[in-house]
């Protein structure tokens, strides 16, 4: 995803916007982005600091339409005015806006959507079109990257996977892990998360990706309550025995969640308990498309 501050002086020949924070690509975000006309794109205005539903880089892969970033702190502490005449520097063929019912812009928020049509008028731009997307709901709950975070901290991963429109996914460098695991217990592949945000702690059944491949996995994000009590988010391949590379890229898809996080006194009961998490995985993972790990 490029700058939209970058072409400034070379221009974007798009007649069309979408303009919005896009931080979850999630399905009102899709409807949105249904309504840019031919010969549109889209414009990202969010912050560069995490965590994410979904990153910035990463927004774009869930549209057909080019998209572009525009951070909130270059513009934080414009006016909407300020705002709108950098749009049509940039976009000087501009013939149509769309954006979300809850859009605001300017300095604090001084501007709601509805108030394109006024601005745009009295800077003679009343002949652009604007299309304000009305709220849209899953099982009456608001779409919105904040009900997804919150569906996310309770362990509710159907209705945030299904508010997403795919498996919420966790992706990170492979990391040095305790190495009680591969001699004690069951081998895990520990993973470094910058950007995302952390779903409930506790045991979840996740595919994995790793170097285009997917595996059927177990994986356990939170403190290490029966070892070292840190952070950390390991995982176990299920049926699989995967050589792996400190600092490759691997992808965590959540699907389900197994349990709450358990603090075990004797590392064999916490064996026992992965044995019962792996089975218990292995069976929901059965029932689960592997087409939503996008």
């Amino acid at each position: 995803m490029k700058s939209f501050l970058s072409f400034v002086n070379s221009k974007l020949p798009y007649e069309s916007v979408a303009i919005g924070k896009f931080d979850g690509m999630h399905k009102a975000h899709k409807y949105l982005l249904g309504f840019v006309e031919t010969n549109g794109c889209a414009l990202s205005i969010a912050s560069i600091n995490p965590p994410f539903i979904t990153p910035p880089k990463e927004r774009a892969k869930y549209t057909h339409i080019p998209f572009f970033r525009l951070r909130f702190e270059s513009i934080k502490s414009w006016d909407s005015m300020q705002f709108l005449q950098l749009l049509f520097i940039v976009m000087p063929h501009l013939k149509s806006i769309v954006v979300g019912y809850d859009f605001y812009f300017g300095k604090d928020r001084m501007n709601h959507a509805s108030d394109l049509y006024k601005l745009l008028k009295s800077i003679g731009k009343d002949e652009v079109r604007v299309k304000i997307i009305s709220p849209q709901t899953y099982l009456n709950m608001p779409l919105h990257t904040s009900i997804i975070k919150d569906l996310l901290k309770q362990g509710e991963m159907y209705n945030a996977n299904a508010m997403l429109e795919r498996f919420y996914h966790i992706k990170g460098r492979i990391i040095k892990g305790q190495g009680i695991g591969s001699s004690k217990l069951y081998p895990t592949i520990n993973t470094r998360n910058t950007l995302y945000f952390v779903p409930r702690y506790g045991v979840y059944a996740t595919f994995v990706k790793y170097k285009d491949v997917l595996y059927n996995a177990v994986s356990f994000v939170g403190d290490r309550l029966s070892t070292d009590e840190r952070f950390c988010i390991e995982t176990y391949i299920i049926d699989e025995d995967i050589n792996t590379q400190y600092n490759d890229i691997m992808q965590i898809f959540f699907v389900a969640y197994l349990r709450d996080n358990k603090k075990f006194n004797i590392l064999s009961d916490l064996k026992t308990q992965i044995e019962s998490d792996i089975s218990h995985a292995r069976g929901v993972l059965m029932v689960h498309d592997r087409k939503y790990c996008k």
